[in-house]
């Protein structure tokens, strides 16, 4: 794997950009959807028994779906947000731009290797971060944004025994994020900019999970038939 340079490039992320989202699904519900897919569910000692969570913001763990080297997939608890692009502070939680240098030649492993395609499970996510409006995917207990993880080296916010305040510490971390694109139009008039990349179907996870260029079709907005607004969580 060739690591990343550090040298600036542009982007279009955007701090308040699909940075709010709730997962209640179950290890059980999760486990019976990857079975559509062929696959066994193989879970580690941290995702046993997940704890519904109603917010869920950048620099914050959640679980995701990976590969796992067996050939099944793997839930694990992962930290939301990549390193930050260089001469900017904020951790890259949305993935927009796949045109860009940053993604097409900097990052392209991460973005095109299987070992790293991930889905993100959620029940609802929120447009804008403030005075939000939720939604969900219509009749589905679980969906998932379609992400990327990576390993990294580095500072972030961790939990401290006996304090109620995380400060910040240096190790090694598993890091993830998820696409975004263009809003449909149920999302356009609370957020005009973009909406996450969504898969619900069993096949679209599948071939996400696979890798390589010709998935990133996928980086598309959900039907509006697929999508509601929730009224409160």
């Amino acid at each position: 794997m060739r690591q990343a340079l550090a040298i600036p490039y542009k982007t279009n992320f955007t701090v308040f950009m699909c940075n709010r989202y709730a997962q209640w699904g179950s290890v059980a519900e999760m486990r019976a959807f990857m079975r559509l897919l062929d696959r066994e569910l193989v879970t580690t000692p941290a995702t046993d028994n997940l704890i519904p969570q109603e917010n869920i913001y950048p620099d914050q763990d959640a679980p995701i779906i990976r590969n796992h080297t067996s050939g099944e997939c793997e839930l694990a608890l992962l930290r939301w947000g990549f390193p930050p692009i260089p001469n900017q502070r904020q951790p890259i939680t949305n993935i927009r731009n796949l045109d860009s240098r940053w993604w097409r030649d900097v990052n392209r492993d991460w973005l095109m290797d299987p070992a790293y395609r991930c889905l993100v499970p959620f029940t609802a996510f929120a447009e804008p971060v403030r005075d939000s409006t939720w939604f969900t995917v219509t009749d589905t207990p679980v969906a998932f944004f379609a992400g990327i993880w990576r390993p990294w080296h580095g500072e972030r916010l961790a939990e401290q025994p006996g304090k109620s305040r995380r400060s910040k510490e240096e190790r090694n971390w598993e890091l993830y994020a998820f696409l975004t694109t263009e809003a449909n139009d149920l999302v356009r008039p609370i957020h005009e900019k973009a909406m996450p990349a969504i898969l619900h179907d069993p096949k679209d996870c599948l071939e996400w999970l696979g890798g390589g260029d010709k998935s990133l079709r996928l980086q598309r907005p959900l039907p509006n038939a697929a999508l509601e607004i929730r009224a409160a969580l």
